[in-house]
């Protein structure tokens, strides 16, 4: 699979159903707002500027890390998960990365 259908999996996979529900749950946009901050504080003490590049390998290193620890994605009746917020935070941010200035 290629570095560039990752996002594409991952939304597939389980992110959409929580971009979904930003809208109806003020709580999951906060949630998510609070993720973006932490991905991008993270970024930035490696010394990297926050883009499409450095985003695509947080969200590849940390799917792989959870993945490890025997993460799962949560199934559509069971609640979200700290893993399953921050993977969708990075593919919000992606979003807007891929977004013409």
């Amino acid at each position: 699979m290629s570095e560039q259908s990752w996002p594409v999996r991952i939304r597939a996979e389980f992110a959409q159903r929580v971009l979904d529900l930003r809208h109806q749950h003020p709580g999951v946009l906060a949630s998510l707002d609070q993720h973006m901050t932490a991905v991008k504080h993270a970024i930035a003490e490696l010394g990297e500027r926050v883009g499409p590049v450095s985003l695509l390998a947080y969200l590849i290193g940390y799917w792989d890390g959870a993945r490890e620890k025997g993460w799962r994605a949560p199934g559509p009746d069971q609640p979200l998960d700290f893993p399953t917020l921050r993977m969708s935070a990075v593919c919000l941010m992606l979003d807007a990365a891929a977004e013409p200035a």
